[in-house]
């Protein structure tokens, strides 16, 4: 009858043959080696069939993969503004809190759920619902749990048998790595199968036709995104980054890139951002409000309209400190950060003009536009101006600058109008406070010079009327006094310092000339070496050029000379200088007569002649025993 019949069963026959085994494409005799290979196997597919749950978690891995494998594109480019959107695949039982806020493609299989549940699901997420649904129809499902189980059978047997080194278990092994290949093959079929029957339901039940998944998917995801971002078509357009970057110039029709030639307020974006500021919100928020349903704009829309109104003056960006950041100087990375705040009152080109005006005359050079920048450094150096006009006694009392700190808390077009509201009042403070600041640095060096000279003469008697003036002088915040009350108490007391910086060094030098007059009588001194003499004087400070050096022709050399030699040290010199010449004697007679004994006559207060006479025995007594053991020198 011929062979083709059996031909066609002959597969069929081999596979079921239990004395056969398949290797490849061949089928080889079973030996006794991959005999306890297939008892391994029929064990573990004997444990695994009593395991529902385990081969229940590989169908559902398969599922997932086989949708990933087949819908390999979960991205799409929405708009002109070719702005990227993420779909998001679900596959719990439900779906996650934030659903509505993304698009997620929520996959659900007949062994889980029915068809019509599914469909109901969608019914009820209602028309405006972004979510798809797909479901997977449980197909040839008891093949498929059975080359499952044969997978993963062949699998734990390949594990636990390991690597034979013996050619009949590498044959065995070949055999199982067989079994589980075609398994692999087998599982792969039956999915398509069921993914090939995949029904595509929109929210509100709509079902999506077609027979790729991948392009039903890619259509839906379309739908949702009108549904989760109806607001979009507003900003969409290609042109917004080059409005952003126009207006980061200071452009004022920066909305022709996006085609609108009129006020930003008119532009539908600007307006909408505008309102929804409203008493102030952060950049980060802004961003998150519009690029999430139900705008999803692009990030260069929200970012150049921001900018845009900024430019226009309707809002103003501040930073953590609350300071007015400008325009031109926000940097892209910075607007997440700024605190953006709706201008409450509008300001003039007129206005702006007066305000620079006003921050030239201190120093600060603002541009047009500008002018947000430098009202801080501004405040801050009338505050520094304020300061130099007054301070610490004598100095006059501070100026008031209550209403500096009113303007500072002030911010964007109010702080203009501030400035500009009080710039007459603002000028003229800086006209008197600039004069009290000069003539506040013109006296005080003087003062300076006074409080020096008040510590060096507090020992004078006769400072002590002038101590009482400068009293007065600062209780009273007298330094500015006209005519000048410091410049004449100055002279006065450099005058008593002088006199008697003078007084003292004549005594000086006239203590001094009467004890090196008796040094030079001395016979120990005349037989000295110059040598010695320079190195006795030298060493007590006696020399003519270590005299303490007295200048006092200016105020400034009275003070230079009493910050080296003050009068109480100047006195202790000159009371010190019958010592120092006493010790120079000694060190002569020393020199010359190395056993020399000094002898300190004794110190007596004498009222009569008897008491002269005792005290002249016991000198001569105390003289007479010491140079019996050398020669004496009498101090």
């Amino acid at each position: 009858e011929g062979s083709s019949s059996l031909r066609s069963k002959l597969s069929g026959l081999l596979d079921k043959c239990e004395l056969l085994m398949k290797v490849g494409d061949e089928y080889r005799i079973q030996t006794e080696e991959s005999t306890a290979w297939t008892d391994e196997f029929l064990s573990q597919r004997s444990g695994l069939a009593n395991e529902a749950y385990r081969i229940e978690a590989e169908r559902d891995d398969r599922i997932r993969r086989k949708f990933a494998q087949l819908v390999n594109k979960l991205s799409l480019i929405q708009g002109d503004s070719r702005v990227n959107r993420d779909l998001h695949p679900v596959f719990n039982s439900s779906l996650p809190s934030d659903s509505d806020k993304k698009v997620c493609v929520w996959v659900r299989d007949g062994w889980s759920i029915d068809e019509n549940s599914v469909r109901v699901d969608a019914r009820q997420a209602g028309n405006q619902s972004p979510t798809i649904f797909v479901f997977v129809p449980k197909r040839s499902a008891d093949d498929l749990r059975h080359k499952l189980i044969a997978y993963k059978a062949a699998g734990a047997t390949l594990d636990k048998r390991g690597m034979p080194d013996t050619p009949e278990g590498k044959e065995a092994r070949a055999a199982m790595e067989t079994t589980m290949q075609s398994a692999e093959t087998k599982i792969n079929e039956l999915l398509e199968e069921a993914f090939s029957g995949a029904r595509i339901f929109q929210g509100g039940g709509n079902e999506i036709p077609g027979n790729n998944l991948q392009e039903m998917i890619m259509e839906a995801a379309e739908n949702a995104l009108h549904r989760l971002y109806p607001h979009f078509h507003t900003a969409d357009h290609a042109g917004w980054e080059k409005v952003y970057s126009r207006a980061r110039q200071g452009s004022p029709d920066a909305l022709k890139a996006v085609g609108h030639d009129g006020e930003p307020v008119k532009n539908s974006v600007c307006k909408t951002i505008l309102a929804s500021i409203a008493g102030g919100k952060k950049g980060s928020d802004i961003r998150t409000h519009f690029e999430d349903s139900t705008f999803g704009w692009p990030r260069d829309a929200v970012d150049g309209g921001l900018q845009v109104l900024l430019v226009a003056g309707l809002i103003r960006a501040q930073d953590e400190r609350g300071r007015v950041i400008d325009s031109r100087q926000l940097e892209r990375k910075q607007i997440g950060k700024v605190y953006f705040k709706v201008e409450s009152v509008t300001v003039t080109t007129s206005h702006r003009i007066q305000v620079r005006k006003l921050l030239q005359k201190i120093g600060c050079q603002a541009k047009q536009g500008e002018e947000f920048i430098l009202i801080p450094d501004f405040l801050q150096k009338m505050q520094e101006l304020a300061n130099r006009a007054g301070g610490e006694n004598p100095k006059p009392e501070r100026p008031d600058t209550t209403w500096l700190d009113k303007i500072r808390l002030t911010a964007g077009n109010e702080q203009i109008l501030a400035l500009y509201n009080r710039r007459e009042e603002i000028k003229q403070a800086i006209d008197d406070w600039t004069d009290l600041a000069s003539r506040i640095e013109n006296r005080w060096p003087s003062w300076l010079k006074l409080t020096e000279l008040i510590q060096y003469a507090d020992v004078l008697t006769d400072a002590a009327v002038y101590l009482v003036q400068v009293k007065h002088i600062k209780e009273e915040r007298l330094l500015l006094e006209e005519p000048d009350l410091v410049a004449p108490i100055v002279s006065s007391l450099t005058q008593l310092l002088r006199d008697e910086l003078n007084m003292l060094d004549k005594e000086y030098i006239a203590k001094h000339k009467q004890r090196m007059s008796r040094l030079e009588n001395d016979t120990n001194w005349q037989q000295l070496e110059p040598e010695q003499r320079y190195a006795f004087l030298d060493e007590q400070l006696l020399r003519n050029d270590q005299r303490p050096k007295i200048n006092v022709q200016t105020t400034d050399d009275v003070l230079a000379t009493l910050s080296v030699t003050s009068l109480h040290n100047l006195r202790d010199r000159i009371a010190a200088l019958t010592g120092r010449f006493d010790q120079v004697l000694q060190g002569a007679a020393k020199a010359m007569e190395p056993e020399v004994k000094f002898i300190q006559v004794p110190h007596r207060t004498l009222k009569s002649a008897d008491d002269l006479e005792a005290w002249l025995q016991e000198v001569k007594s105390k003289l007479s025993e010491a140079l019996k053991k050398g020669p004496v020198h009498i101090e």
